[in-house]
C-alpha cells in the first residue's frame, strides 16, 4: 500500500492546530485525551509512520554531532558532561514519544478498516498492514536509534577522547571520567532497547488479537481489543506528561 503522495495529515493538539513534528515535539505536552493521528487512508498512515521514525533519528543524530563539534577534547568533556548526560535525556524522551505515536498509528490503522463496510475476511487481510508496515517497518527501524544513534556515543566519547586522553590527565580523574561514560552510555542504550521491545511487542499484540477476533467475526470482542489498546496509549501519555 506504500505510494508515493502527497500527504494530508495532521495531529490534533490540546488547545491549538499546529501540527506536532520531530523538530518541535519536546517542547509540547501530548493530548492525553485522544488518539492524536488524524487520517483518511491506510497509505497515509503507512507513509506517516516511516517517516516520523526516519525523522525523529535524523533529528538526534543532528543534536549528537553538534555536540560532538563542541566537545573536542577531554578537558571539554568535563567541563559539558552535563549536556551529554542531557542528550541522553532527550534522546530517551523523543524514543518515548515515538513509541507512542507508533502506537496511535497502529490504532488508527486498524480503526480505519475496523469502519470500512467490508467482509470480515476482506478486514482480516487488510488489518496485516499494521504488521507489515508498522511493526515490521516502522518499527523495526526505530531499532536503529538503539543500535546506530546511541551506540556511537560510545565511540565518540568512551572509547574515543576520553580514552584519549590516557597519558595526558590525572589518572583517577581520567578513570572516574571514563567509567561514568560508560554507565551513563550503557543505562541510555538500555532504556533505549527496553522501550523499542516494548512498542514493537504491544503492536504485535494487538494486531494478532484483533485479527484474531475478525477472524472468529466476533464483534464485541474486536471492539474490546481496541478499547483496551487505546486505554493503554491514552495511559501512557498521562505518564509521559508527568
Amino acid at each position: 500500500m506504500k505510494k508515493l503522495m502527497c500527504l494530508s495529515l495532521c495531529f490534533v493538539l490540546c488547545g491549538c492546530g499546529a501540527m506536532p513534528t520531530a523538530q518541535n515535539v519536546e517542547v509540547k505536552k501530548v493530548n492525553v485525551n485522544v488518539i492524536e493521528v488524524s487520517a483518511s487512508s491506510l497509505d497515509e498512515i503507512e507513509e506517516m509512520a516511516t517517516k516520523d521514525v526516519e525523522d525523529t533519528k535524523e533529528k538526534l543524530e543532528s543534536k549528537r554531532d553538534a555536540l560532538s563539534e563542541e566537545i573536542l577534547d577531554f578537558d571539554a568533556y568535563t567541563k559539558n558532561v552535563n549536556k551529554v548526560k542531557a542528550y541522553y535525556e532527550d534522546a530517551l524522551k523523543q524514543t518515548e514519544l515515538l513509541s507512542i505515536r507508533l502506537r496511535e498509528y497502529a490504532y488508527k490503522y486498524a480503526e480505519l478498516i475496523m469502519k470500512e463496510d467490508t467482509s470480515y475476511k476482506e478486514k482480516y487481510k487488510d488489518l496485516s498492514g499494521i504488521y507489515e508496515y508498522i511493526y515490521d517497518d516502522a518499527a523495526k527501524t526505530m531499532y536503529d536509534i538503539y543500535d546506530k544513534t546511541l551506540k556511537d556515543m560510545y565511540d565518540i566519547y568512551y572509547d574515543g577522547i576520553i580514552k584519549a586522553a590516557y597519558d595526558v590527565v590525572d589518572y583517577e580523574q581520567w578513570y572516574d571520567a571514563r567509567s561514568d561514560a560508560y554507565d551513563d552510555w550503557y543505562d541510555a542504550r538500555s532504556d533505549a532497547y527496553d522501550i523499542w521491545y516494548d512498542t514493537r511487542s504491544d503492536i504485535y499484540d494487538f494486531q494478532y488479537d484483533l485479527r484474531s477476533e475478525v477472524y472468529d467475526h466476533d464483534d464485541k470482542r474486536a471492539q474490546k481489543k481496541m478499547d483496551k489498546f487505546k486505554k493503554s496509549i491514552l495511559r501512557m501519555k498521562e505518564d509521559v506528561n508527568d
